[in-house]
């Protein structure tokens, strides 16, 4: 090895000396400031979806001797910028992998040239397979774009086998709490799309049925354009789902298996051939989450307090099974029509028990009894999409037609039973109370979209488009008390319910963008146009509405130097109240609780504003970032409860005056010796809410704090050990507040046949920290909270990729946000 290298050094010399022989030139001594060096700039982008391709290669060749000279890669809008290269002859290639190569010849750095633009090089994917290429290089964790966080999911690998809510655990922006909900800067009320179309499923219940496997990759949207619809205060989630654009045959399969009794699985395959390309995936899950709780009540009527103690399980069951597919159909070189579908079924259920302790001070008779709570949820649903799209150039003038249905029918069984029990908590077979509630729902939703884009500059873009909603939707509820005597349900009227829902809404939007120098701008204005009917059984008359609505957008950007760049951005937003919060009949809880929606409910509108400042280190795909962000909220809705006369809680939804955030989030993405990756975020913030509740102030704010961090070390091409960790602090509520939470996640991840094949190992909360608190309070009450979920869970995934499966790289499947169609409540 030592005479190798003996033999190597002064190979190495000579290439490097007879490379700058054939370059050199003379200085030009008619111009001192002339150091006889250029550079060359431009920018690659996908030919196909015109998307600008980051981290793209870019190798500059001697065109005397092809030997090379210098090289680099592409930032986040495809440009490069090639510098001190000395006056010569040269030519270029760019590449990537899983597209074809291309080459610029004829470039001259000369002194009347020493700015060499080739302008936009056109990448065409590969139309043969990739073969043996060893692909080790990795995309950063997180990524920035003018308008959003793109999350890459295969560099979460702690996710691998997991759900979408998996991935976002570790996600800047983004919140998870011990249950799986899902909250984006402090938020539970944001958006969430797949490939820019509506989920028929909403919110977390969305993100945990979609596998991690299926996406490519999560965009966080925090200031959404008019192009966007404005539901969800906080923003959009849109997940980008993989598809395959090589030829012929490819895909992709997974299997997990967990402690507990979890299960999953998935595939996908692709066949294209000339001008068509045919996709076709399945998911299937079965699972449980376990879990306990314990809670403490006290209530004070005058001289005498009222003390409720529980504890006991609570296990969430989580199933189903969903089948999709579609074809893409290249009509032409520049339309093409897609059309998809999906069918399936989801399964959610819970089942808990425990004990009951009831007495009072000054001492009364103690009262035990052992609760048995149980539902069962399931939905029927299919998806029929279409999209068409037309390219009158290759340079982004097109129009896009996109039409959705969603039909989803459902059932919901729950069942509460309390049985009195003796002081040792053996129950006996007296009820204290046992009730059922049977709930069904039929549900359409049909989208329409037009959009038009003209980029009538170099730099400027003119886009406007119609969007329509059209829903509908049926729901019956029957409120069931158990008759010992026999042995039977009785419906109770009181309690049960028909709901007939109607919504339309119509928008139209529009935006502008352009640059002046540097200084790129967008603005847009959208305007909507809503109207609702609701019938409920139990109100007297039909609750309508008929409003238009306009929501401003601007986004601003400024790059201080190369790798340092300014962003600013505003939207106006919307939160429309949930039917669930519309609907005025008594929702019975337990006998302890009771809950009542509000038909007069008006909507949040929510102002957004962010500053942004982004700094890249060199070509190591290392970054810092830091968000200033302030949301103010009208109308505030939120939850409070009453005690009343009869000791049972009632349980409200109402607007309150506002409530404000106003913080920072730094994220950093530190890439070392390429063995160590780390992705870190920090976010502090000012929360406030004002209001009145009863004539009484509720005005009270926090300051909330968290934190996370995904470390992944590399230790060779084919393994990889990660560590994720996670902290949320304190906030407050209208009527109390929740308590801080902190977790920890641990991977790692085997390379198998040439990366064909992969094992993942990862356990969730290895520390057993995961547990959630929450404090209530109010003039005669005072409520306390836990829920801890189950510790130390192992997964085992296996990943195997047929053919070289790749995943498309922006291609078709919309992704981009291209696609919205929105999502929102009622």
């Amino acid at each position: 090895m030592k005479n190798f290298r003996n033999l190597i050094l002064p190979a190495l010399v000579f290439i490097g000396l007879q490379t700058y022989a054939n370059t050199k030139e003379p200085l030009n001594t008619a111009n001192p400031d002339d150091d006889g060096k250029g550079k060359i700039v431009g920018q690659i982008v996908d030919e196909k979806s015109e998307a600008p391709m980051e981290f793209a290669n870019i190798a500059i060749y001697n065109e005397v001797d092809s030997a090379l000279v210098t090289g680099g890669i592409t930032n986040e809008k495809g440009q490069f910028e090639i510098e001190n290269l000395r006056y010569g002859d040269y030519y270029l290639v760019a590449n990537f992998i899983g597209f074809d190569e291309k080459n610029i010849n004829d470039i001259k750095i000369d002194g009347t040239n020493r700015v060499h633009d080739v302008g936009e090089i056109n990448l065409e994917a590969s139309t043969v397979a990739i073969g043996e290429v060893n692909v080790v290089a990795d995309k950063a964790a997180v990524e920035y774009k003018l308008d959003k966080k793109v999350v890459n999911v295969s560099q979460v690998i702690s996710a691998i086998g997991g759900t979408a809510v998996d991935v976002l655990e570790n996600t800047p922006s983004v919140q998870v709490d011990i249950e799986g909900n899902v909250s984006l800067r402090g938020s539970g009320n944001f958006t969430v799309l797949i490939d820019g179309r509506p989920s028929v499923l909403s919110g977390s219940d969305a993100l945990r049925q979609i596998p991690s496997s299926a996406i490519e990759n999560i965009e966080i949207i925090t200031n959404p354009s008019a192009k966007y619809e404005p539901d969800g205060a906080a923003g959009i989630i849109n997940l980008v789902m993989k598809k395959n654009s090589m030829n012929g045959l490819n895909g992709i399969v997974n299997a997990s298996v967990g402690t507990g009794e979890k299960y999953r699985g998935d595939f996908m395959l692709n066949y294209r051939f000339e001008k068509v390309n045919l996709f076709f995936g399945a998911d299937w899950r079965d699972e449980i989450n376990n879990g306990n709780m314990a809670s403490e009540r006290e209530t004070y009527f005058n001289d005498t307090t009222e003390y409720l103690n529980m504890s006991g399980d609570r296990n969430w069951i989580r199933g189903g099974h969903r089948f999709k597919g579609g074809a893409d159909f290249y009509i032409g070189n520049n339309t093409t029509l897609t059309l998809s579908g999906e069918t399936g079924s989801s399964e959610r259920g819970n089942e808990g028990g425990g004990r009951t302790e009831n007495f009072t001070i000054p001492a009364s008779e103690f009262i035990y009894s052992i609760s048995e709570e149980t539902s069962e949820r399931n939905n029927d649903f299919y998806t029929l999409n279409m999209n068409f799209q037309h390219k009158f150039d290759d340079q982004g003038h097109r129009i896009e037609a996109t039409a959705f249905y969603s039909d989803e029918t459902g059932t919901d069984n729950e069942i509460e039973g309390e049985l009195l029990a003796d002081e040792n908590f053996n129950p006996t077979n007296e009820y204290l109370s046992n009730v059922s509630t049977f709930e069904t729902e039929d549900e359409q939703d049909l989208r329409l979209k037009l959009d038009y884009t003209y980029p009538f500059s170099e730099d400027g873009r003119f886009e406007a488009g119609y969007q329509g909603r059209l829903e509908s939707e049926k729901e019956t509820l029957e409120f069931r008390d158990f008759n010992q005597a026999t042995n039977s349900w009785v419906i109770n009227d009181e309690y049960s319910s028909a709901t007939d829902f109607q919504r339309d809404i119509h928008a139209v939007y529009s935006t502008y963008s352009n640059k002046i120098g540097e200084f790129a701008y967008m603005a847009g204005l959208r305007g909507e146009l809503t109207v609702r009917e609701i019938q409920n059984t139990n109100a007297a008359n039909v609750s309508s509405l008929n409003r238009f609505d306009l929501f401003p957008t601007a986004h601003i950007s400024y790059p201080v130097t190369q790798t340092t760049d300014v962003t600013a951005s505003y939207s106006r937003r919307i939160n429309r109240p949930s039917g669930r919060d519309l609907d005025p009949t008594p929702n019975y809880y337990n006998r302890y609780t009771i809950r009542f929606g509000n038909p007069d409910l008006e909507p949040e509108y929510t102002n957004s504003y962010e500053l942004g400042l982004m700094k890249r280190f060199g070509e190591t795909r290392s970054f810092m970032s830091a968000d200033l962000f302030r949301r103010v909220t009208n109308n505030k809705i939120d939850r409070t409860q009453e005690l009343g006369e009869d000791g049972i809680f009632y349980l409200y939804t109402d607007n309150f005056d506002k409530d404000y955030s106003t913080g920072l989030e730094v994220t950093g993405n530190w890439n070392y010796k390429k063995w160590l990756i780390l992705n870190a975020s920090v976010n502090v913030y000012k929360y406030k809410i004002t209001g009145d509740l009863n004539g009484e102030s509720i005005d009270r704010e926090s300051t909330n704090w968290g934190g996370r961090m995904n470390t992944t070390f590399k230790i060779s091409d084919d393994s990889r050990f990660q560590l994720n960790a996670f902290f949320r602090g304190k906030s407050v509520s209208a009527q109390g507040e929740s308590g801080a939470m902190f977790f920890t996640n641990i991977s790692y991840r085997q390379e198998f046949m040439n990366k064909m094949l992969s094992a993942t190992v990862s356990v969730r909360d290895p520390l057993g920290t995961g547990r959630f608190e929450r404090t209530s309070y109010g003039e005669d009450f005072e409520s306390w909270f836990r829920f801890e979920r189950e510790p130390r869970v192992v997964m085992l995934t296996l990943s195997y990729k047929i053919n070289n499966f790749k995943e498309d790289r922006g291609g078709n499947g919309g992704g981009g946000g291209d696609m919205d169609m929105g999502g929102g409540e009622f």
